[in-house]
């Protein structure tokens, strides 16, 4: 009677510490889900290679984060907006900022959407951004987020002359087309949130021109232009 006691006492332990360590994983999970807030990317982007070397004691910081990047990526997307660092981009995730993009002389990030670009089963970031105090340009490229590793992507057929105009991105039957921005409602929208990052509510007062749609072949992920 005393053998069988301990028997099922020692299967109620064992059935509390399964059920103990699979509630602690998963709450370590949905820990990792959490956002961090400003100042905590503040801290890691400082700490960048960008702006370590650099003399600048502090930024001033905005999260720009789409939902749909956080929901399928849990990325975190931060904009400089002080005069010094002004439009420069960051994404956070795990504990690391990584530099994306060029805002010198532009608006900087103006578009971002969740993507598999390389079909392997994780989403990407694709985004759009402008640059340029001479010669402004408005460019796109894509970061693979196991790597890090940031790619641009060219125009098919290629352009004679940079594009100036600022570009909207959109997940279209499960293409990513490129939209130009011909032309905003200011009484709507103020020009000035272009250099923040544009809203839905934004998006809705712009006239948008479709460009192109991103296309993934032969290794190569490319804007391919409608043809007039």
């Amino acid at each position: 009677m005393k053998s069988k006691l301990i028997k099922t006492l020692f299967i109620q332990l064992a059935f509390c510490f399964l059920f103990s360590a699979c509630d602690s994983n998963h709450t370590t999970i949905e820990d990792a889900k959490e956002k961090i807030s400003i100042e905590q990317a503040k801290k890691l982007i400082l700490a960048t290679p960008d702006l370590s070397q650099s003399s600048i004691p502090d930024i001033e910081l905005i999260e720009i984060t789409p939902s749909a990047i956080w929901d399928q990526t849990n990325c975190q997307l931060y904009k400089i907006v002080d005069d010094v660092k002004n439009s420069e981009t960051f994404i956070v995730v795990n504990q690391k900022a990584v530099h994306i993009g060029n805002g010198f002389g532009g608006f900087g990030l103006t578009s971002a959407v969740p993507y598999d670009v390389n079909k392997d089963g994780f989403r990407d970031i694709v985004y759009a951004y402008s640059w340029g105090s001479g010669i402004h340009r408005s460019v796109i490229s894509w970061i693979d987020i196991k790597s890090f590793t940031e790619h641009p992507i060219e125009d098919r057929p290629d352009r004679a002359i940079s594009r100036a105009d600022a570009l909207i991105l959109k997940i279209e039957n499960n293409e990513v087309v490129v939209y130009r921005i011909a032309g905003m409602d200011e009484s709507e929208i103020n020009p000035v949130r272009l250099r923040l990052y544009p809203s839905n509510k934004d998006i809705e007062n712009m006239t948008l021109e479709k460009e192109g749609t991103l296309v993934w072949k032969n290794n190569e992920f490319y804007n391919h232009l409608y043809q007039e």
